[in-house]
């Protein structure tokens, strides 16, 4: 049985990356971009987080170990803010995300938000976005090596 790490080269760099290890990380900030680790809660606001959409967002304010999800409507992800807080992108981990919300969410490549979601003071300070709420709409679930990023525009 091969070993295989989760660490990977960052390229250009020299260093190791772990894609988990950031997404938990509570906040990261580079030149560029600003990121913070959150809990997504998956669900139309209005149904009390049933549905489709995204019910509601929370900062992670400390570095948990790594571990399943405990129920399936929420996942971590890592919010990174783009274009000088223009546009925000959430990433997840592929192992982080249960097969419902995959079934119910974003199994056919798209999120659709029926309902705008308020995002965080406390999120759009930190990581310096330009807006307050997700709007409604179909967003592309993009699939990189063991992640999956959605990009929404101001």
């Amino acid at each position: 049985m091969k070993n295989f790490s989760t660490y990977q080269p960052t390229p250009g760099t020299g260093r190791l990356y772990d894609p988990i290890g950031n997404m938990l990380q509570p906040m990261r900030e580079t030149m560029s971009e600003k990121s913070m680790s959150c809990d997504v809660v998956f669900g139309s606001p209005s149904n009390d987080c049933r549905g489709t959409g995204i019910c509601k967002i929370t900062a992670r304010t400390s570095r948990p170990g790594i571990q399943a999800p405990r129920d399936c409507k929420t996942a971590k992800a890592l919010f990174v803010s783009g274009e000088h807080g223009t546009n925000l992108s959430m990433v997840f981990a592929r192992e982080m995300i249960c097969l419902h919300i995959w079934r119910n969410h974003l199994r056919k490549g798209t999120l659709t938000l029926t309902e705008p979601c308020k995002i965080p003071v406390e999120i759009i300070r930190t990581i310096g976005l330009k807006f307050n709420t997700l709007r409604p709409g179909q967003y592309a679930v993009e699939e990189l090596e063991g992640r999956y990023r959605i990009r929404f525009p101001a």
